[in-house]
């Protein structure tokens, strides 16, 4: 049975679904093609297998093999879309907002973006081709290993090229603008500040700034702090949410040199804080499997979530929480209710293995799923 909040948001997401039709979102701009697999632990039969339970199976494996040599079988699971702003894309269309993508799907777009481009208001190709990324699976997380040199051609000049005016016109109807995996961009705070300055300024509203920057562990002290540094400028825009896992906002903390952070109430909001206001910016969250939390200059708190031990698909949960959150902004929920939609969001796709429609995700807040 749901508890009390959740029952309120269900009622609020009632009377507010009606609304959704005419509430646009914007999102980009990386695309990638997953491939799945399950590492293989112990083959029962020709037809099944055990696979590898954790990432520290794996990763035992992996030191038993340091100065020898290793092989382990994969068995694929499938090929589909990927990426950050494909996969919070998928989220938010999939609750029937308005979503305007524009995204590195190839020319000829690829077949595997063509879910999206059937829920969405419109798909806008940028001149390059997707990533490719594999990703294995375990209980525990997921390792992604990325083929993505490619994206070091995305500069302020290409951004200008790709975008002009069918991008500044989505973004004058947007509720919301999302900016995801600034990580794998070289040149993207370049990027920003053209948008901040050029591209997005002046806009008729003040639309919601949504960024996520898809894990920066493999980007310079130096590039990570001038990113924060420019972050504020989209303060001008809109008002701006930028969105962590744990793991990324301990980076952001030790080089920001912060308190760092397990999953403690208090000290995930006292994270959360702190870098809100190292940043100079409306709003930063952080998301864990179990709960998540938020601060704004007026508040901060963490919710729980419907957390599965088992998830069918973990890949693309933490994008599903940011769609739910970014639905929550736009309807305009307050923080508890918008990051308990946020959860939610994420955890019906990790037992279904996609993302719910508003129906069904309001179904879920009241009853409930199995984990398995």
């Amino acid at each position: 049975m749901a508890d009390a909040q959740i029952l309120k948001l269900t009622e609020r997401m009632d009377e507010l679904k009606g609304t959704i039709p005419e509430l646009n979102i914007v999102s980009g701009f990386d695309a990638v093609v997953d491939t799945m697999v399950r590492v293989v632990g112990s083959r029962t039969s020709p037809e099944s297998f055990e696979p590898l339970g954790t990432i520290s199976d794996f990763g035992g494996w992996v030191d038993a093999c340091a100065g020898r040599s290793g092989l382990r079988e994969v068995v694929l699971d499938e090929e589909c879309a990927g990426g950050c702003t494909i996969n919070m894309g998928d989220g938010i269309a999939s609750l029937g907002f308005p979503l305007d993508v524009f995204a590195n799907v190839g020319q000829s777009r690829h077949p595997a973006f063509d879910p999206l481009h059937s829920k969405c208001k419109a798909l806008h190709p940028l001149d390059m081709e997707p990533g490719k990324v594999t990703c294995m699976e375990f209980n525990d997380g997921k390792l992604m290993l990325a083929m993505l040199g490619h994206f070091s051609c995305v500069t302020p000049q290409f951004l200008k090229e790709n975008l002009g005016e069918a991008y500044r016109q989505a973004c004058e109807q947007a509720k919301a603008i999302c900016f995801t995996c600034w990580s794998l961009y070289p040149y993207m705070s370049e990027g920003w500040r053209y948008l901040q300055d050029e591209l997005l300024a002046d806009l008729p509203e003040r639309p919601y700034i949504y960024i996520d920057l898809a894990d920066p562990a493999s980007r310079s002290d130096e590039d990570i702090l001038e990113m924060l540094d420019t972050l504020k400028g989209f303060e001008k825009v809109g008002r701006v949410t930028l969105s962590l896992n744990g793991t990324e906002a301990n980076q952001l903390a030790r080089l920001c040199q912060l308190p760092e952070s397990d999953d403690a109430p208090e000290q995930l909001e006292a994270l959360c804080a702190a870098l809100r206001e190292r940043c100079e910016i409306s709003e930063v969250g952080i998301h864990l499997p179990q709960c998540a939390s938020a601060a704004t200059a007026e508040e901060q708190l963490t919710v729980t979530g419907p957390y599965c031990a088992k998830p069918k698909k973990s890949v693309g949960a933490g994008d599903r929480f940011n769609a739910g959150c970014v639905a929550g902004q736009v309807l305009g929920l307050n923080l508890e209710e918008r990051l308990l939609l946020g959860t939610q969001s994420s955890g019906y796709f990790v037992r279904q293995a996609r993302s719910a429609s508003v129906e069904e995700l309001i179904d879920f807040m009241r009853n409930g799923l199995p984990d398995g």
